[in-house]
């Protein structure tokens, strides 16, 4: 049986941070092990507290992210490990049952029961079980470390471009296009799809957004309002995208929206015409934040 090299971590963000222990993982690919990630079920903090911080990547996005990396998703119940000591989990999981060759964390790992492991526990317990252990620093944006938690509050916030800048790619879903009012492509021109956000999926600032759009292989420039669209009498929240330059059914389908920039708030509007105006000049500047993002 191969040895693994195994990423711990919650990986709640698969930011900057998160990347580079995956890409350190992946390194001990030359010594023979197979590059691995730890795979919870779900977020600790839902087994710990009942309840957990809104998602930033669906667990079959996550799953498929990192499996383009060549990383292996190893799967286990949070549930199962939360009360081990930091030895436990390290003798009896990470050695016996992983098989672990190495093991790679970041600095401000924690793990057993109530967190009392860090980075300096594994090191030694490692060391003691004959594992290879390998520590990676912070990532650090505008001066602070990043986390999942300061791209929450910059998706909340409509700062796109920062929180891209944090994950290091931009910001996106792939939720199923469900049908709408059709409102749109009747009074605009503009068919749009409609995409629902799960419950335990981050809620975004209500908006209209610059974005780029993924189609059977070919990605568009696009306008994705999120919100309530008031003017048209909405109630429901929900993220709706303009594809520009394409007309086709993509009803029942997962589509790919990526968010590239926030471009205003959501607003009501006095008339139909109005908003179409403005629907007009989202297009536009859409386009020239896609023309320059895709440049070569």
């Amino acid at each position: 049986m191969n040895k693994i090299a195994l990423a711990l971590g919650k990986f709640d963000g698969l930011h900057r941070g998160h990347i580079r222990v995956l890409k350190e993982t992946e390194e001990f690919k030359k010594d023979g092990f197979i590059p691995s990630m730890l795979f919870f079920d779900c977020h600790p903090e839902k087994v710990i507290k009942g309840f957990s911080p809104p998602l930033l990547i669906t667990h079959e996005d996550k799953k498929k992210y990192i499996s383009d990396m060549g990383i292996t998703p190893v799967p286990i119940s949070f549930a199962e490990i939360q009360n081990l000591t930091p030895e436990e989990f390290v003798r009896d999981i990470l050695k016996n049952r992983f098989n672990c060759g190495a093991v790679v964390s970041g600095e401000n790992f924690r793990f057993g029961k109530n967190g009392v492991g860090n980075s300096k526990i594994l090191c030694t317990l490692c060391k003691k079980y004959g594992i290879i252990y390998k520590k990676t620093e912070g990532v650090f944006y505008n001066g602070e470390l990043i986390s999942a938690t300061r791209i929450r509050n910059a998706l909340e916030k409509g700062d796109i471009k920062s929180a891209n800048e944090m994950l290091g790619r931009n910001f996106s879903y792939d939720f199923l296009v469900v049908e709408g009012n059709k409102i749109g492509k009747k009074y605009f021109g503009f068919p749009t799809i409609n995409q629902h956000f799960p419950s335990d999926f981050i809620n975004l600032k209500h908006g209209v957004y610059a974005s780029q759009t993924l189609v059977d292989g070919t990605i568009y420039p696009s306008v994705t309002n999120f919100g309530c669209h008031p003017t048209v009498g909405g109630d429901t929240v929900l993220s709706e995208t303009c594809i520009l330059g394409f007309d086709g059914d993509l009803y029942n389908r997962k589509i790919k929206v990526e968010l590239t920039d926030f471009l205003r708030g959501e607003k009501k509007f006095n008339s139909y015409e109005e908003l179409k105006a403005q629907i007009d000049n989202d297009s536009k500047q859409a386009i020239s934040i896609f023309d320059s993002v895709n440049k070569i």
